[in-house]
């Protein structure tokens, strides 16, 4: 875990702070392994794939940014898979990381869907869930589609294998096209979003579903803090980076209590991987300790951050409160400043307020307050009160409401991202509500509606622009709001065209050639540009446009003069451009075209073998290109037999080339001639002939490339059927061969279904491409279906051994016993396939010739290919069986089919066929080929052919159409039949009588007889598969006279003058109207001019003339166009029709009228029209504000307020002549020029004339009705036919009446119509609905009217509970039942095809929706498929009828064998016919050498001969019926050999056959206890024994006992070879001294010796040997001359060798001195000559050879210019010496010299005077 405030780097052995993650990427683009490492000093990175190391060079590229390393593998192929690892390593140590890289084969790239496929969709989505920790989690989905559909699962955007290890979550495929992804046992981190997404060649479809998991416990611990501070109002963001697998769980604490998500705290994970909680707007009371932990299954880690928050200097002397208060209440937020001339700002989070209706703001001396009135739920949130640069006061409010937790305020997306909203409401609501600007959102695919209780969500999958808007949730009259804001995501242009060439082998032409960039299929381009530009100098000019990468011929006649030309290509598309890349080389053209000459531009034309050619286009010409290529059958895979010929076709939609590739290798036109692949091209139709196919060529990918159309298909090899059935006689071997593809590729040898196990008679080869299985012996029991799998793809092989069979070699006590043979329970009768032998006491049944026959063999079908056809194809199903005589039936939909002339049944040998010639829609359904034993099942799905658009070729076309001509728009269809629909600007348009719509046979017309201005715009005629589209644009004379328009002229109205054009319309030249030159008015239109073309638009609106206000203020502007309307804005806040402020048009008026103003209405008034403003400063003077009468309900309270000056000024209120005081219902007030009289509850009586001071301020007359609003009006309503409905209003007094209508007519009560009061509420219900009900209903009272729609659909019956298969017995009864939707539906029952009818065995009845059918007194026979039919509605269910149960009349018993002996399990049935299974342990037994499964009447025996220890356990008999279990005790003392290396760890299992045993284990006769290095557990009935780092010593017998069993076995430790890890070294020594010779061993137990030359060394008086722990010491005392030598010591397995040279009197070289006596410490010690070197001064390997010795700072002495060793340079240096070398390291006096005289404790003497030094400190500081 990163800390919070800063990130720092870990010190020390390289780590992983982001691993690397497993990627699957598409063969051909690039691939990228990056991980994040750091380590100090920085570590090297080695990347290795398959233990092989990687070198960067062609496609591999290493790269190094800080901390981040990547692996860059360039064009990836196939054979690029595999295991790719990142070693990181420096001086402290290293680690490694894994990761998989996976190649696939590149999809189809096509526009266009072919004939065959169908776009996945999703019959069952995902649904949301919310589930408690720890909780197993499963989503589901449905899905269809041709091919097959590939499901992926994403979590908010991730793979799952990026964010959970493999054993937490399992994906998998159920019959019926099911899908599921199961999450075991979830953890908070795995709520989200979770996305399914469906692909099918380059179609893809979306679902997806919410996970909430509720968390339980939480974590505790609090780590070492660091310190962090912000200012109060500020932010404070918390950063915390974890790594681990499974992504660890994130809680978030606050001084050790569990902080959750609110107003003020923000939990999320940002798109780097950083966990983030943000503590918004930071009070006094936030300070303290955060802790974030993180924990997984591996463990935990913590990390903490102190948080302390400072006030300003300048605080708030009272600060806010927080406040609650219910909806639709008023808040009041107040707090005191210091001083009263400090200025305040209110905020609501980031929005700074307004004074407002909705927001009053008051200062009174040091108080602010700010009053919310009719508080919402978007009111809720964090209010600020700041002063200005100063400090701020911070408080939540919280809204009492229907909702709880309302939306964030904006919400930021960025495109291709999901959105999740999510609400919660005080309790379960119904009739919620997701709407987007204003529009209801609706359940779909990419739109998920979900509700848990409280809490509702809305997740938009994948957002777009589009997306973007207004998101709000209503419940009741509940609503909040977010702003969702999609960020768009960066496009990259395409990348740059590859392999330009350039051939200019004709003259006066140059042929340019290139191919499109390798991730082209990543970054489309949409066209190709080609530009040219003379050699010399010149700018590059564009010359070509073509949309597909092709070759272009550029004549010499193309180019404006006679010149060297170069030319360069780039790709583009709407993102921009590539770079461009030049074509190498230049090309001389222009001959004979005379210079400066300017051609007549002429398009590029298409030549036959698809290359453009340029023509004479001048310099800015371009050329059309051919149009681009579909695809409109793809390539099928291939299966053929091993050496027949494979043929690979398909069809486009153009005539283009094309390119082959076979596994990823191109096929030229070398191939074409002389190899195996032959190709041709014939109009649209491309094929690859691939001659000879090889068993080696199984698996191989044809690949098809022209353009952006791309496909591919799998050749598939079988091997002979006369190689896979072997028939041979027992005793003789058997040999099984295939070939796999690539050489190094695994596979696994089944037979029956189970592992091949390998011994002394079986054996299995692998030599290249070939796998071999060897029988060297083949036996009865060999008989059977072997099969090579090898993952992708299986071979089977069918072996039959035949020969003579004994049955038994038993014999019989009694010579004269009766004996009789019995097989499957009948006596058997001696014939000439059976023998009965009989010699003495022996008896034998002899098969003379055998044969073992599969039961069910059916070796393989093409069950699993695809099988969606097109109407008029060719179908083929087709099944291998083991033996050819085999009976086969084909059935359809249950009934067996028959031979015609639609469908044909074949055999050829061993193989059956099923071919429809020409398949029709009608074939759809399941084919079932029944071998009696086992079926396979075919779903076959025959399509309609699509509905092509012939003509017109063009997809999209432009007609330009006279006033007032005929429209005529036709489009061709491939289907004569077919239905089209049309649309005008995105509606789809029905016939009336100035709009056709015409069929003819394949031609569908849309006519206009007479066209007009509204006739202009967008049509489109759209059929099943495909759309054309015509762009109508409408142009004619206009006006009285004739002129042509110019810039800035004005035109009539279209809607005002007859004859005139619409707004927007273009005029390209044509003579219009004109006003003359009249000035624009209102039905006028400015003509501006735009590339030679009259564009009529409106003019902008202008404020002609602004009215001042009325005395009652009233605003007034005269707008330059009466129909454009305006808004009206009142101190920044738009203004709304109300019953105080009214909006009026007059013509070109438009009026703001104020009713009963007041000093409140006082402020800036903006009146915008888009175009131009006006603003209105509107202030009421020292005078009364209310001098009109005004109406009160009686019950309301009234303010009367008016204004004097000055402010000091005595008021008296006056009502009717009588003076008013304050109190009971009255309230006077005063505050500043204000004085205001409140009348509280005002009543009947308070009616009269009111006066201030005399003056008369208002009437006030009281009204006793209210008026009558509508608090809740009427929505829409969709109701099903024959069903209910029911609109519902709520008015504002319980006592109003109301008045429903439909379509304006007055609807009265009765058994149709039914009108409900309930307090409030009016509901309006309409019975047993029709389509006459449609229409439009509206309720009104006096004073308010809402209306709606209701729309009656057609009844939609379904299945509400759907028939469920049945299995019975015998003569019992079996009941079948449905539900419907609906009531009085009526069906059909049939029985395999049959109708069934009432009669005494079959009852039908039906019951409101409910219908059943019983069946009574079966048999057998009945069994079969049960079906009920109501309108398009079909259901089906299995009706299984069995025989009755079997019992078992014994039992088998328990046993107890010794091991290698014999036990016979034994149990008989009640039916001789029934089949049973043996099960050991749950896993079911098969016959095998040690295990044999016979019967003997109604007798079943299991015996199994030598018994082992894993024998042991529970055995038991089922008869699917019944079962019977008994248990086997086997005792042994087989003893296993166990050898592992020296330091390996030693693991003993055993297995006992109960569960509550408990054992002993024993090493040598002694118990075994467990310690540090010696762990033991028991896991169920197996039992552990671990031996850590075993050393030789734990060699031995290990024996487990349990009771009276016991097992052993035998533990040998291979001793481990000793090294010398550091080896001897050279040494010099003085002679008569001793030396002393050290290495160190691999190991304490290391034995050694030591050999001086080739004779070993002895220890005496001579040698010391010494060995203590891994040191390996030889000390030679008394050294002489005689001694020098080579010394080695050898480990046995590693040897060392060492050079001894000795020094001083008599010794080779020994002459040196050092010129001083011997001191009396050295004398004592037993020196006779000079003072012998220092160790000090001999050179070493470390310090380097020197001519030196560094004395003191600045000081140099040459005293070893001859030594063979250096000197210390450092007193840490002399500190190293070992002691052995420094007897006197005590002494710490120093030497110096300046190469002459030495210095020593204050005395100089000569260098060559041998003069004794005192105390022989200077010698003994060197040590």
């Amino acid at each position: 875990m990163v800390g919070t405030a800063t990130r720092s780097a870990g010190d020390g052995a390289p780590r992983f702070l982001a691993y690397p993650r497993a990627i699957t990427v598409q063969s051909g683009t690039d691939a990228v392994l990056s991980c994040q490492i750091t380590g100090d000093p920085q570590p090297s990175i080695l990347w290795e794939k398959d233990k092989t190391p990687i070198k960067p060079s062609g496609r591999f590229h290493v790269e190094a940014k800080g901390d981040l390393y990547s692996l860059l593998v360039s064009h990836a192929t196939p054979q690029d898979s595999g295991l790719y690892i990142c070693k990181a390593k420096n001086s402290v140590g290293e680690t490694y990381a894994a990761a998989t890289l996976k190649v696939e084969a590149g999809e189809p790239q096509e526009e266009e869907r072919c004939s065959s496929s169908e776009a996945p969709s999703f019959l069952v989505a995902p649904s949301s869930t919310r589930v408690c920790r720890g909780e197993d989690v499963m989503f589901t989905c449905r899905v269809s589609g041709q091919p097959c559909p590939v499901l992926e699962w994403e979590k908010d955007g991730h793979k799952l294998s990026d964010l959970f290890e493999t054993s937490h979550f399992a994906v998998g495929q159920e019959p019926e096209d099911w899908h599921f992804l199961k999450l075991f046992g979830a953890r908070p981190p795995d709520g989200g979003v979770y996305v399914c997404r469906a692909r099918s060649g380059s179609r893809e479809a979306l679902a997806a579903a919410v996970l909430l998991v509720e968390s339980r416990a939480l974590l505790d611990g609090v780590p070492g803090a660091k310190a962090f501070a912000v200012t109060v109002g500020k932010h404070a963001k918390f950063r915390c980076y974890v790594t681990g697998k499974p992504k660890p769980e994130i809680v978030w604490q606050k001084d050790g209590e569990p902080l959750a998500p609110g107003r003020r705290h923000l939990v999320y994970e940002d798109r780097e991987g950083y966990f983030i909680l943000k503590v918004l707007y930071c009070k006094p009371q936030d300070q303290g300790l955060y802790v974030c932990t993180a924990s997984n299954t591996a463990g935990q880690t913590l990390s903490a951050v102190q948080l302390q928050v400072k006030e300003h200097r300048l605080r708030f002397q009272v600060q806010l409160a927080d406040v609650e208060v219910a909806e639709r209440e008023d808040a009041v937020l107040e707090c005191q400043v210091p001083l009263e001339t400090i200025p305040t700002a209110w905020y609501l989070e980031d929005r700074e307020l307004q004074p407002s209706h909705k927001y009053v703001m008051e200062e009174r001396g040091v108080v602010r307050r700010l009053t919310i009135r009719d508080a919402r739920t978007d009111d809720d949130g964090i209010y600020l009160c700041q002063m200005k640069d100063k400090g701020r006061s911070i408080a939540e409010v919280s809204v009492r409401g229907m909702i709880v937790k309302r939306l964030p305020r904006k919400l930021d997306v960025m495109e291709g991202e999901n959105a999740v909203f999510c609400v919660e409401t005080r309790e379960a609501a119904e009739g919620t509500c997701w709407s987007r600007d204003g529009l209801q959102l609706r359940e779909s695919l990419r739109t998920v509606l979900k509700s848990f209780g409280r809490t509702h969500l809305l997740v938009l999958v994948h957002v777009t622009r589009q997306d973007a808007g207004i998101i709000s949730f209503t419940v009741g009259e509940s609503q909040t709001s977010s702003q969702l804001r999609v960020k768009c995501v960066k496009r990259d242009p395409p990348s740059t065209p590859v392999a330009a060439e350039m051939s200019v082998a004709e003259s006066n032409a140059a042929l340019l050639a290139w191919c499109p960039a390798p991730d082209a299929h990543l970054r489309p381009p949409s066209r190709y540009l080609l530009e040219r530009r003379e050699a010399a100098e010149g700018e590059w000019v564009q010359c070509l446009a073509t949309d597909l990468p092709s070759r272009v011929r550029v004549l010499g006649d193309s180019v404006p003069r006679e010149a060297d030309y170069c030319f360069r290509v780039c790709a583009a598309n709407e993102h921009g451009r590539s770079s461009p890349v030049e074509f190498p080389g230049s090309v001389h053209l222009g001959e004979g075209a005379p210079l400066g000459s300017q051609l007549s531009p002429e398009p590029a034309r298409m030549l036959c073998h698809g290359t453009l050619l340029v023509g004479a286009t001048g310099a800015q010409s371009s050329c059309a290109p051919a149009p681009a290529a579909r695809l409109e059958r793809g390539l099928q895979d291939v299966r053929v037999r091993d050496g027949e010929d494979a043929r690979f076709s398909l069809e486009l939609s153009a005539v283009v080339n094309g390119t082959w590739f076979l596994d990823g290798t191109r096929l030229g036109e070398e191939e074409e001639a002389c190899g195996r692949c032959s190709m041709r091209h014939r109009g649209m139709e491309h094929s690859l002939l691939i001659r000879g196919a090889r068993v080696a060529d199984s698996g191989a990918q044809v690949t098809f490339v022209s353009g952006e159309v791309r496909d591919s298909a799998t050749l598939h090899v079988q091997v002979p059927e006369a190689e896979r059935l072997r028939e041979v006689p027992a005793g003789l071997p058997v040999l099984l061969e295939c070939h796999v593809s690539p050489p190094g590729a695994l596979v696994r040898w089944l037979k029956d279904g189970e592992a091949v196990p390998l011994d002394d008679v079986i054996a299995v080869q692998a030599e290249g491409c070939v796998r071999r299985l060897l029988l060297r012996s083949a036996g009865p029991l060999d008989t059977g279906m072997y099969t090579c799998d090898a993952g992708d793809d299986a071979v089977s092989f069918v072996v039959t051994v035949t020969g003579e069979i004994v049955s038994s070699n038993e014999e019989l006590s009694r010579p004269v016993a009766l004996v009789r043979w019995y097989k499957d329970g009948e006596e058997v009768e001696a014939d000439k396939s059976l023998v009965l032998e009989q010699e003495g006491p022996r008896h034998r049944l002899v098969l003379p010739c055998a044969r073992g026959e599969l039961p069910g063999g059916i070796v393989s079908s093409n069950e699993e290919a695809p099988h969606t056809y097109v109407a008029g194809q060719r179908v083929e199903l087709w099944c291998q069986l083991s033996r050819p005589a085999a009976p086969v039936r084909w059935y359809k939909d249950g009934e067996e089919v028959e031979a015609d002339k639609s469908l044909v049944l074949e055999q050829e040998g061993p193989r059956h066929r099923l071919v429809l010639p020409c398949a029709r829609p009608q074939d759809t359904g399941e084919f079932v080929c029944n071998t009696g034993d086992v079926s396979v099942s075919y779903h076959i799905s025959v399509a309609e052919p699509p509905v092509r658009i012939l003509h017109p070729a063009q997809r999209s076309l432009e007609l330009l159409v006279q006033v007032p001509g005929r429209v005529e728009l036709r489009c061709e269809l491939s289907v004569l039949d077919a239905p089209v629909r049309w649309f005008k600007d995105g509606l789809e348009v029905d016939e009336t009588d100035n709009l056709l719509l015409l069929a003819e046979g394949p031609w569908r017309c849309l006519v206009i007889p007479r066209s007009s201005a509204e006739d202009a715009g967008e049509y489109i005629c759209e059929s099943k598969d495909e759309a054309v589209s015509f762009d109508v644009k409408v142009s004619g004379w206009w006006g009285p006279r004739a002129g042509r328009l110019g810039e800035g002229d004005w035109l009539l109205r279209g809607d005002e003058a007859s004859g005139c054009p619409p707004a927007g319309s273009p005029s390209t030249g044509a003579h219009l109207g004109l006003t003359g030159g009249a000035s624009p008015g209102p039905h006028c239109l400015c003509v501006a001019l735009h590339n030679s073309h009259a564009i009529l638009a409106e003019p902008p609106v202008r404020i002609l003339q602004p009215r001042r206000p009325l005395p009652d203020l009233v605003l007034e502007v005269h707008l330059s166009h009466a129909h454009r309307e305006v808004k009206w804005y009142k101190d920044g806040e738009k203004l709304q029709d109300t019953g105080h402020v009214r909006l009026e048009e007059d013509g070109a008026h438009r009026s703001l009228v104020v009713l009963g103003a007041t000093g409140r209405d006082a402020g800036e008034y903006l009146c915008d029209t888009g175009d131009d403003s006006i603003v209105f400063f509107v202030t009421v003077e020292g005078e009364l504000e209310g001098t009109h009468p005004l109406e009160v309900l009686e019950g309301d309270s009234v303010t009367l307020v008016a204004r004097l000056s000055p402010e000091t000024a005595a008021v008296q209120w006056q009502k009717d002549g009588q003076m008013l005081h304050s109190g009971g219902r009255l309230l006077v007030c005063s505050e500043g020029p204000a004085r205001s009289l409140t009348i509280k509850q005002a009543e009947l009586g308070d009616s009269g004339v009111f006066l201030c001071n005399g003056q008369p301020l208002t009437r006030c007359m009281g009204r006793a009705e209210a008026q009558v609003l509508f608090m809740r009006k009427l929505r829409d309503v969709v109701a099903e036919e024959q069903g209910d409905a029911c609109l519902e209003v709520e008015v504002s007094h319980e006592a109003a009446e109301v008045q429903w209508l439909k379509q304006g007519i007055l609807l009265q009560p009765g058994s149709k119509y039914q009108l409900q009061e309930s307090g409030c509420q009016r509901t309006l219900t309409i019975r047993c609905l029709g389509p006459a009900d449609r229409g439009t209903y509206r309720c009104e009272t006096l004073h308010d009217r809402t209306q709606a729609k209701l729309c009656v659909e057609p009844r939609k019956v379904s299945i509400q509970t759907p028939l469920a298969d049945v299995e019975t017995f015998e003569k019992e009864t079996a009941t079948f039942h449905l539900e419907l939707s609906h009531p009085g539906v009526p069906g059909v029952w049939t029985r395999d095809g049959i109708r069934v009818k009432p009669s005494s065995t079959c009852r039908i009845s039906t019951m409101g929706c409910g219908h059943s059918l019983t069946l009574e007194g079966l048999s057998l026979e009945d069994s079969g498929t049960v079906t009920f039919t109501a309108d398009t509605l079909r259901c089906s269910a299995r009706l299984l009828v069995r025989e009755p149960p079997v019992t078992m009349v014994k039992v088998p018993r328990d046993l107890g064998v010794p091991e290698t002996g014999v036990a016979s399990f034994e149990c008989e049935l009640s039916r001789p016919s029934a089949e049973v299974k043996w099960f050991k342990d749950g896993q079911e037994l098969r016959p095998g050498p040690n295990c044999r499964i016979y019967s003997a009447g109604r007798r079943r025996i299991l015996q199994l001969s030598r018994c082992e220890m894993a024998d042991a356990g529970i055995y038991t008999c089922d008869a699917v019926d019944c079962r019977a279990s008994a248990m086997l005790h086997v005792q042994g003392t087989a003893t296993q050999l166990l050898g592992v290396r020296e330091g390996d760890n030693a693991v003993f299992t055993c297995e006992a056959s109960h569960g509550d045993v408990k054992g002993e284990w024993f090493r040598d006769g002694e118990k075994i206890k467990v310690s540090s290095t010696v762990k033991i557990r028991q896991e169920g009935t197996r039992h552990f024994l671990l031996l850590c780092g075993v050393r030789p010593e734990d060699a031995g017998l290990i024996r487990f006992a349990a009771g009276v069993a016991a097992s052993e076995a035998s533990l040998q430790v291979e001793v481990l070879p000793i090294r010398i890890v550091k080896p001897l070294r050279d040494k010099t020594v003085l002679a008569r001294h001793k030396a002393t010779l050290e290495c160190t061993v691999s190991h304490a137990r290391g034995r050694v010796r030591w050999l001086r030359g080739d004779t070993e060394i002895f220890a005496g008086d001579k040698y010391e040997i010494c060995n203590l722990d891994c040191y390996r010491t030889l000390i030679i005392h008394r050294v002489g001359p005689e001694d020098e030598d080579s010394y080695t010591c050898d480990a046995f397995d590693d040897r060392s060798t060492a050079r001894l040279l000795v020094e001083g009197e008599g010794a080779p070289g020994g002459g040196h001195h050092w010129g001083l006596a011997v001191p009396p410490c050295l004398a004592a010690e037993g020196h006779r000559g000079p003072v012998p070197t220092p160790h000090c001064l001999q050179r070493s390997e470390r310090w380097g050879g020197g001519s030196s010795l560094d004395m003191g700072p600045g000081v140099c002495a040459p005293l070893v210019w001859d030594t063979p060793f250096g000197c210390p340079t450092s007193s840490e240096d002399v500190a190293a010496l070992p002691d052995t070398h420094c007897p006197r390291r005590e002494l710490g006096a120093t030497m110096h010299t300046d190469g002459r005289r030495c210095w020593d404790m204050g005395t100089w003497f000569p260098r060559d005077v041998r003069t004794p030094i005192p105390a022989c400190s200077g010698l003994r500081a060197l040590h």
